[in-house]
């Protein structure tokens, strides 16, 4: 019976729990947590460990974790492959399949979603008191949506469960946001959602082009949504690089570079994050960008990798002005929140830049910062959320001298900077060494441009330490106190505990990912 329900012998196993679980208890969280008062707050954690353990548990399964019986053991997905596959036929007449699995570049953004979705179900115990059953329930809502796009092995699934994350993120941020919370919901939902129309053509093109009497013999005939049969199709013959597929290209890029989100496409997120919650501003940065940079990583190497050979210049493009604009435009924001929503944009400029190179250093560096940002950037968040809230305000000027009354706060976020920054021995070290070693390689004048990006981020994190951390108390800051909660300290101990782990064993991650990154580079040697 536990072999069944774990491998998905009748379609359905761990994964599907993992997918499922949040959706079907939202609706108990909203229901019971309107009779009893607290009782959402804690069945969303409970939930939220179980499906952290679950991810843990295929984790173990995929590394043959010796805690584990031999016959629970799954192996590493080879090149272009997925282990714990669940597949049930949906609609057999357009190749529409309810189908999950995992492999090297998926397992790890699965266990990232179980942990940020973990520390932010504790990181609203002391802050989030209104509309408490439906604000978890949207939680819950939220972490179906961000697990099935990094699970689904089907393009239908996957686009289903990319939209649904619109949902959620538009009520907590309009109910639960600051004062512009309305216009910053709206306004995220317009973008993301036109993004992602344009992205669904390019699925249907994919579909189309799948069509074609030429995959007959890998297809069966007709199209498919499967990725591992867009996959065979990429390895065994490829769809080529004419003028449609690069159309189809150029809008699934479109889509995913929203999401990261790029330059010039970007204005929806620093609003977004100066007004969501802060637990919403720690999920949104720490996962809902990622997938826009799964998708990107996904489509590259896996599907279209010749559409992305003719256009690495524009990725790579994209990726630096990114780079550049975010760290620069982070240097004059005077709100503390602003300050990192820009960051991240600058951020996962880097990995465009990883992706463009076709490397699998560049690959994994882009993977890496995937992990190492997501783990980061919420606890720079949730320290800006702690100190607005402690100070009653987040501008940066008026912080002066705050690191007296908050020393906790100060001392970690003096911590958190420095490992956005890519100090040595943190998360952030490892990404930027194995993008920038892989762009000096492919594009010499790129990487010396891309350097100054890396050295403004240094700059406005130092600028921003200088002006809050030291100098003379400000007199308007004497209410302000340190965290005092156990939540607080829990979020903040678990997120630098793992911030720091990353920075001096990326062995574990890097091993996890190694067939996803072989197989990307190999798709580039045609």
């Amino acid at each position: 019976m536990i072999s069944q329900i774990l491998f998905g012998e009748n379609g359905i196993g761990v994964l599907s729990l993992i997918f499922l679980l949040p959706i079907l208890a939202a609706l108990p969280t909203w229901f019971f947590g309107r009779v009893r008062e607290g009782f959402a707050r804690y069945l969303a954690l409970f939930v939220s460990l179980i499906t952290f353990a679950l991810a843990i548990l295929v984790w173990m399964m995929y590394e043959n974790n010796p805690l584990l019986p031999t016959s629970l053991h799954v192996g590493h997905a080879a090149g272009g492959q997925w282990v714990l596959v669940e597949n049930i036929v949906w609609i057999k007449s357009i190749g529409m399949n309810y189908s999950l699995g995992i492999d090297g570049l998926s397992l790890p953004l699965v266990l990232l979603s179980g942990f940020i979705f973990v520390v932010a179900v504790l990181a609203s115990f002391k802050d989030i008191h209104e509309r408490e059953p439906a604000y978890y329930a949207m939680i819950l809502l939220l972490e179906t949506g961000v697990m099935g796009t990094f699970l689904a092995t089907d393009f239908v699934i996957f686009y289903v469960a990319w939209e649904l994350v619109l949902v959620p993120m538009f009520f907590l941020i309009g109910i639960w946001g600051g004062p512009r919370r309305e216009y910053a919901a709206i306004y995220f939902f317009i973008y993301t959602h036109v993004a992602s129309m344009i992205m669904l053509l390019g699925i249907i093109g994919i579909w189309l082009e799948s069509a074609s009497p030429k995959f007959n013999d890998i297809t069966g005939g007709g199209g498919t949504f499967s990725f591992a049969t867009l996959t065979k199709i990429s390895v065994d013959s490829g769809f080529g690089n004419g003028w449609f597929i690069l159309l189809v290209f150029l809008a699934l890029l479109f889509g995913f570079i929203v999401k990261v989100p790029s330059v010039p496409f970007h204005t929806w997120l620093p609003l977004a994050h100066v007004e969501a919650p802060t637990p919403g501003s720690m999920i949104l940065a720490g996962l809902l960008l990622k997938m826009g940079g799964y998708g990107l990583m996904r489509m590259s190497g896996w599907f279209l990798p010749e559409a992305l050979a003719e256009f690495a210049w524009l990725v790579a493009l994209i990726g630096v002005i990114s780079l550049l604009y975010g760290a620069w435009v982070a240097l004059r924001q005077v709100d503390m929140k602003s300050l990192v929503a820009y960051s991240s944009v600058g951020h996962m400029g880097i990995v465009l830049l990883g992706v463009a190179t076709q490397t699998q250093e560049g690959f994994a560096g882009a993977q890496y910062m995937q992990i190492a940002h997501g783990v980061i950037s919420p606890l720079l968040f949730f320290l800006a959320g702690t100190i607005g809230h402690s100070a009653h305000t987040r501008d940066i000027p008026k912080l002066r001298g705050f690191a007296k009354n908050m020393p906790i706060t100060a001392a970690v976020l003096v911590f958190a900077s420095f490992a956005s920054a890519g100090l040595p021995g943190l998360a952030g070290f490892w990404s930027e060494l194995l993008v920038f070693l892989a762009l000096f390689e492919w594009e010499m004048i790129l990487a010396f441009i891309g350097i100054f990006g890396i050295v403004f981020t240094a700059a406005y994190y130092l600028w921003m330490l200088q002006r809050t951390v030291f100098g003379d108390k400000n007199p308007e800051l004497a209410h302000a106190h340190d965290v005092n909660h156990w939540t607080q300290f829990t979020v903040l101990g678990l997120l630098s505990l793992f911030t720091l782990l990353l920075g001096i064993f990326p062995s574990w991650l890097m091993d996890m990912m190694n067939e996803a990154t072989v197989f990307f580079e190999n798709q580039f040697m045609f």
